[in-house]
């Protein structure tokens, strides 16, 4: 027999587990193989890929290696306070050549993605370091009186 105590237990679990349910985070524009198809390479100029794909999510900065746009996207899921996930990335970038015609395109998924290891180092500053009371007091007596 279920009684009000194990119906409220029952309740109180399935809120709980309601709760777990992961936040997914989308971020980019997802382009279709479609809009993808549509820019040539060879063929297309800058004006026509923006007609076709939109702006870029960012270009390439160094113009030695040639000139690049790329546009990502990246899905994401994390349950409440963990970390995120990532469930799916698309990177398709652009290359032009000096005529600004299309001259390359190439696409990269996740299994293409490399984690990079961050470094900790921290750079000097100058002046004093100064100790926790130094800083809490050393501004006693520095105030103008006029």
């Amino acid at each position: 027999m279920i009684t009000l105590r194990n119906t409220l237990y029952i309740s109180a679990f399935a809120l709980t587990l309601a709760a777990c349910e992961p936040v997914h985070e989308e971020k980019g524009y997802r382009l279709d193989a479609e809009q993808i198809a549509k820019v040539e390479a060879g063929i297309a100029t800058k004006d026509d890929v923006i007609n076709v794909l939109g702006s870029p999510s960012s270009v390439a900065t160094f113009p030695e290696q040639g000139e690049a746009w790329y546009y990502i996207s990246k899905s994401t899921e994390h349950f409440a306070f963990l970390d995120k996930t990532l469930v799916d990335q698309t990177v398709i970038v652009i290359k032009f050549d000096e005529n600004e015609v299309v001259s390359e395109i190439k696409n990269y998924d996740k299994e293409d993605s490399r984690e990079i290891e961050m470094v900790d180092r921290a750079t000097p500053t100058g002046g004093n370091e100064l100790g926790f009371f130094e800083q809490m007091f050393g501004n006693f007596g520095r105030f103008n009186t006029n």
